[in-house]
């Protein structure tokens, strides 16, 4: 696969509205993007409505030859649900691993109908109490329960055709500020901060799990950058987590946790990011695309590296066709 090609598999955008800008088709059909977020103003009129938007898209995408998109949403259950439906309890009362198994089909079968095929979900932070900002979004504050929550939601998902993503690795239930609205830093040291890493190990080197890595900063653990922008965050610490390499898809690369640093986005790439979410806005992505070209043509970035990520989410999203 080209470089370009390759690139454009790596990047995740964002749309305005109920239908894809022409834009965006044009960029979907030229192979650069491999990924679409939905939200709230995406899918208004229900699963019928955004279903026929994505196969808009994804038609597209075949006529110019590429893979299919990732169609990616956040569908955790509580208050952050972009879909009316399954899963309404919020994490911490869904209640037994088996009731949470059931909540993971009942959403696949929801994402299903919309035609997403990526649940950006579920959390796999172990919650530190009351000044967490995750509050119910997290299954709990024991490692052991919050593994057998979160691995049974993802099996829940995957039993439906739907890929899970275990975030927000190296874990957000420590943090006490938001990384969408500002920078974080995680207390605690290697021994403590492994310790909360259970979900990983039980269920994060499943094929068809992704894992999101953090915009948070792990002081004792990685040093003062963020985990997404950290070599030792894919290097060492998620073989070590998951015993294998799963794809790897970032947190919202417009927040001030990450646009605080120079050139997050090569940063995260060299790193070893594989997929690079552009939540805010569209043209958030195309710029991003045309700024990690030049780079790439300009060795800042090697052309291994790309294709080494495209392989790895092309070979996802043939074993999501499957």
């Amino acid at each position: 696969m080209p470089s370009r090609l390759a690139l454009g598999q790596m990047i995740v955008a964002r749309f305005s509205g109920p239908s894809p800008s022409p834009s965006l088709l044009r960029r979907v059909g030229r192979g650069e993007v491999g990924g679409v977020i939905l939200f709230a103003d995406n899918v208004t009129g229900g699963p019928r409505r955004v279903r026929r938007s994505v196969s808009r898209l994804q038609a597209v995408a075949r006529r110019g030859g590429h893979p299919p998109l990732l169609v990616a949403i956040d569908q955790e259950g509580g208050s952050v649900r972009r879909l009316p439906g399954a899963p309404v309890p919020a994490a911490a009362d869904m209640g037994s691993a088996s009731a949470v198994r059931s909540q993971g089909r009942r959403t696949a079968r929801l994402l299903t109908r919309a035609g997403a095929t990526v649940d950006l979900a579920p959390v796999a932070d172990v919650s530190s109490g009351a000044r967490a900002f995750l509050g119910d979004r997290a299954f709990g504050r024991s490692p052991d329960r919050v593994a057998s929550r979160a691995c049974a939601f993802a099996d829940g998902l995957g039993d439906g055709g739907v890929a899970a993503t275990l975030k927000h690795f190296p874990g957000l239930g420590r943090a006490t500020t938001n990384t969408d609205l500002a920078r974080s830093r995680v207390a605690g040291g290697p021994a403590a901060l492994r310790g909360d890493l259970t979900a990983y190990r039980r269920c994060g080197g499943d094929d068809t799990t992704l894992v999101m890595m953090s915009s948070a900063s792990y002081p004792g653990l990685l040093g003062p950058l963020p985990a997404v922008l950290t070599p030792d965050a894919y290097r060492r610490e998620l073989p070590r987590a998951t015993g294998g390499r799963p794809v790897t898809i970032s947190d919202d690369l417009e927040t001030p946790a990450v646009t605080a640093h120079d050139r997050p986005a090569r940063r995260a790439v060299n790193a070893g990011l594989d997929l690079l979410l552009y939540a805010g806005s569209e043209r958030a992505s195309a710029d991003a695309f045309a700024r990690l070209r030049a780079d790439v043509r300009a060795g800042r970035i090697p052309k291994s590296r790309i294709r080494d990520a495209a392989t790895r989410i092309t070979a996802l999203k043939a074993r999501l066709a499957r």
